[in-house]
């Protein structure tokens, strides 16, 4: 786990304000491996958010979107980028 360096409420706040817009996010999955995905985030609830995918990679090809706690962003397991 991680330092905090950021409060809950400041992330939520970021991402709410990344809401509609294209992101690229990756994601620990522990041992080393790590996913990338595109997408754009779609909603935003208390403690989650959902993040459609646009890539069509084999992995994903029959996930239509993800759902995250804004503690994996806290801790560093998701990493969000905004496209620009």
């Amino acid at each position: 786990m991680r330092k905090k360096t950021q409060s809950i409420e400041v992330i939520k706040a970021k991402i709410h304000a990344m809401l509609g817009k294209d992101i690229n996010m990756s994601v620990c999955r522990g041992r080393k491996r790590v996913s990338k995905y595109a997408g754009t985030i779609e909603n935003t609830f208390p403690s989650v958010f959902i993040v459609r995918l646009k890539s069509k990679e084999k992995d994903t090809e029959h996930i239509p979107c993800l759902s995250y706690s804004y503690n994996d962003v806290l801790c560093g397991e998701v990493r969000i980028d905004e496209v620009s």
